[in-house]
């Protein structure tokens, strides 16, 4: 990313060119005098005031261009640690590309690249990379966790945890070098006790952050549902009715879906990707076998994974890639086709899953039935009921429901369809049990950034070792080599020592303007 290197003057629109607006805020970063651009504005230059609002005209030699408000932010005083000038303008998009084409073509600057604004802020110690990371967590939020977490970590609590570890490292540290070069006037037994208790300090704040990484849920950053199950199973109808939109093609041909198909889904308040994937079945296509290897990846990489399956034209061969997964939710369609089913002996020979229901993937459903722990009843034992048992087991209108079943629950239970006979209860259960899996995950307010998880995970491993170490070494200069180590992993996390692949991986991630 050679452009991150380049300090020449860069002019970005930092609020988004996919729409009109009434207002669209341009920046110009990184000029050493403001007078170079006197010929773009009506208003005197000299007499601007750094951070007071400014009403002037933008102008093209004789022309008009805009009537505009003009803020400038002084170095070193400003967001990114440089001169930076904003230009609130008139938000149709065809005027802010036209200033900013104005400024481009004077060769006085050029266009920003991707966080180009904020590298600069880090270079210029604004920022830390910890916090540019809680930026990019902030942007490209999906839900209110990532977005309370983003603010967090760029200002928040969790800036202040990772600043409050770094100051009890540097106590430890100090202490060490007091052992190292001032122990005869402070006295061994009293060196002793500042490095046990800077060292019980340091330990319980990397304790207190590494316990919230202890599990997995770097996929709550982007959280993606699945849909996968065989040929003809119904999982394109199911994508189409959670999204309220024909978006995949549904058709009686086996195989229609040939690779997966994703979009968006809100689900109170926050964003999932919804991914129908290939159906899975032998074939000699090798186009179609390629989809089938995507749906078991996608499958194995989802936030809340459903299988679909369609129990009049299953063959449990095609469900062997998939037996070391395990589903949230196991759906079995078409059961109002049904005549006699043994459900028990059917469930075993798909793989596990934590709720499983069947249902009729139609618009004229009129009841699904939950079955826990691969029973289809409570008060069938054998197992085996048709499509008349699930109606007569008894059913509840929506109005009714307190909230979805989840995985814990005791009794099963069925939603009937409302009066119109429509889809929506089925529905309505199925995102309660995406919404529930994702309140439940962030109650233990995980990390979400993954390159602090693994930085903190350093960190414990190497104090480990250094506790270790104090307590079996009596060489204080051996001690102090090994902290080395450890000081290199925290400044790793804070980002004061940070390799150029990660500045990439962070700054593509980024938005123009930003």
């Amino acid at each position: 990313m050679l452009h991150l290197y380049d300090d020449r003057p860069i002019i970005a629109c930092s609020t988004g060119l996919q729409s009109n607006s009434a207002i669209g805020l341009i920046r110009i970063s990184g000029f050493s005098d403001l007078s170079i651009f006197q010929d773009f504005f009506k208003i005197d230059l000299a007499n601007v005031k750094a951070r007071y609002s400014h009403f002037t005209s933008i102008i093209d030699g004789d022309i008009t261009l805009d009537e505009i408000v003009l803020t400038f932010y002084s170095a070193p005083n400003s967001y990114n640690g440089e001169n930076i000038l904003e230009l609130g303008v008139h938000g149709n998009q065809i005027n802010i590309q036209r200033i900013i084409s104005l400024f481009i073509n004077s060769k006085l600057v050029r266009a920003a690249k991707e966080g180009e604004f904020s590298y600069r802020a880090l270079k210029n110690k604004k920022l830390t990379l910890s916090q540019v990371e809680g930026l990019d967590l902030l942007l490209n939020a999906n839900s209110s966790f990532m977005l309370d977490q983003g603010l967090q970590v760029l200002s928040g609590d969790l800036h202040k945890q990772y600043l409050s570890l770094h100051d009890s490292f540097l106590k430890l540290k100090s202490s060490v070098e007091i052992s190292i070069d001032f122990s005869e006037d402070v006295g061994e037994e009293q060196c002793a006790i500042l490095l046990k208790e800077s060292l019980l300090e340091f330990s319980s704040r990397v304790t207190s952050l590494w316990r919230r990484v202890q599990s997995d849920r770097s996929d709550l950053a982007n959280p993606s549902v699945s849909l996968v199950g065989q040929t003809n199973a119904g999982k394109s109808t199911l994508f189409n009715y959670l999204l309220a939109n024909d978006r995949s093609i549904v058709s009686d041909q086996a195989g229609t879906t040939r690779d997966y198909v994703s979009e968006y889904l809100t689900i109170s308040g926050n964003t999932y990707r919804l991914v129908d994937t290939a159906g899975l079945r032998e074939t000699e296509d090798n186009i179609e076998k390629i989809g089938i290897d995507r749906a078991i990846e996608i499958s194995s990489n989802s936030f809340f994974k459903i299988l679909v399956v369609n129990p009049l034209q299953t063959n449990f061969e095609d469900y062997k890639s998939l037996q070391d997964e395990s589903f949230d939710l196991l759906i079995i369609s078409h059961f109002d086709q049904l005549k006699d089913f043994s459900g028990d002996e059917f469930l075993s020979k798909l793989p596990s899953s934590k709720v499983s229901i069947a249902a009729e993937l139609s618009m004229n459903t009129t009841s699904f039935k939950v079955l826990q722990d691969g029973s289809i009843g409570p008060n069938l034992e054998s197992g085996s009921m048709g499509a008349e048992d699930l109606e007569a087991s008894g059913s509840i209108g929506p109005s009714s429901v307190n909230g979805p079943m989840g995985a814990n629950s005791s009794q099963p239970g069925s939603i009937g369809a409302d009066k119109s006979g429509s889809i929506g209860p089925l529905i309505t259960y199925i995102e309660g049990l995406i919404s529930h899996k994702f309140n439940d995950l962030c109650s233990d307010n995980p990390l979400l950034i993954g390159r602090h998880r693994e930085c903190i995970n350093n960190i414990y491993l190497s104090l480990q070792e250094f506790q270790s170490l104090t307590e079996n070494v009596e060489d204080i200069a051996i001690i102090s080599s090994e902290l080395n180590i450890l000081e290199a992993k925290v400044s790793e996390l804070l980002g004061i020592v940070s390799p150029d692949d990660v500045l990439n991986n962070i700054f593509t991630n980024f938005c123009i303007g930003k």
